[in-house]
Parts: C-alpha cells; structure tokens; sequence
C-alpha cells in the first residue's frame, strides 16, 4: 500500500515538474531576443521553431484557406483535415527552411551582428481572440501583436526587425507568416 502511495506520489511531482518546465519564451521580450539570437547564430532550424508549426496550423485551423476545393471535397471528417493540413506543411519545411537561410544571409549583409549593444521590443496588440480547436473543439486564447524589435549596435546605429504578426496561442510566442515570410529588416 504504501508503495502504490509513493507512487502516486512521485507522479504528480513528475507531472507538475514537466507542467512547470519552460519551453520557449514566456514574455514577448524573451521571443524577441530568441528570434535576434537565431538569426545572429544563422540558426535556420531554431527560427523555423518559432514559427507556427504545421501540427499548429491544424489544430487551430489556421492553414485551412491552403486547402484547395477538390482536396476540401474528398475529406470526411475533421481528422482528415488535420492531417492533410499537417501533411502539407510538413512538405513545406524544406522550401521554409531555404527561404529562412536566405533571409539570414541577407540579414548578415546589413551589419555585423556581432556587434549588438542591445536590443528593445516596440509592440502593439492588435486583437485578442479565441480560437476553437478542430479536434477538440476547445476554445483558447490567441493575441495578435505587431512587433519591432529594435537593435542597437556598438557604433549607436539602430535597425528594426519587424515580425509582421508575432501571436501567442495557447501560451506560445510564435511567428504567423503573412507576407511570405513574416520577418524583414525595416530599413
């Protein structure tokens, strides 16, 4: 008996220890700096984390407008959405992953990002909404913000990266990639 008590025990502190566990940024200072810190190291893979994922973008019915007519037409229930939603962004990563190295090149011939003095955040809320899930139909919460991150060097020059929508879904900092891309140096 007591070892089932122990047990039991050991769980939850488990589970609250991997409930606790941080994994990614939690304020929107934090997500910027990750977002600077990737494309300083040329960390194509980690900025490509920052962005909405494709299990993301099915589970909150975000990338249903790529489904074409004839694809939306065969599909019998909300699962087969996902998966198609999930299987086409898995598709994409290769061509996302080489839009992002190129971006950081591109980012790399603007200035020595070596020599990074500081870095501020300028943000706005631009909605706030909740966003019903395909599965299972829970309602979460999604804030939209247009963000600045604004980079000071060692010689006082300034540049700003601009996230075109940063959002935090479900407790998430994440990139929505509009535009194309979703990030530009603003110059």
């Amino acid at each position: 008996m007591k070892n089932i008590i122990f047990t039991k025990l050991l769980f939850l502190f488990g589970l609250i220890s991997l409930v606790s566990c941080n994994n990614g940024p939690e304020t929107i200072d934090e997500f910027a700096e990750e977002i600077t810190n990737n494309i300083k190291n040329k960390d194509s893979e980690g900025l490509y984390a920052l962005f909405l994922s494709p299990k993301e973008n099915a589970s909150y019915g975000f990338a249903s407008a790529t489904i074409t007519p004839e694809e939306s037409s065969k599909l019998k229930s909300s699962e087969d959405l996902m998966k198609l939603i999930i299987r086409k962004g898995t598709q994409k990563k290769p061509d996302d992953i080489k839009r992002i190295d190129k971006f950081i090149s591109e980012a790399h011939t603007v200035f020595d990002w070596n020599q990074i003095k500081s870095i501020k955040t300028e943000s706005a809320l631009v909605e706030t909404k909740k966003v019903n899930t395909i599965r299972n139909k829970v309602m979460i919460d999604a804030t939209t913000y247009d963000l600045k991150i604004v980079i000071e060097l060692n010689d006082n020059k300034v540049y700003r990266l601009k996230v075109n929508k940063a959002m935090k879904v479900n407790n998430r900092w994440v990139i929505f990639p509009t535009n194309g891309f979703g990030i530009e140096i603003e110059k």
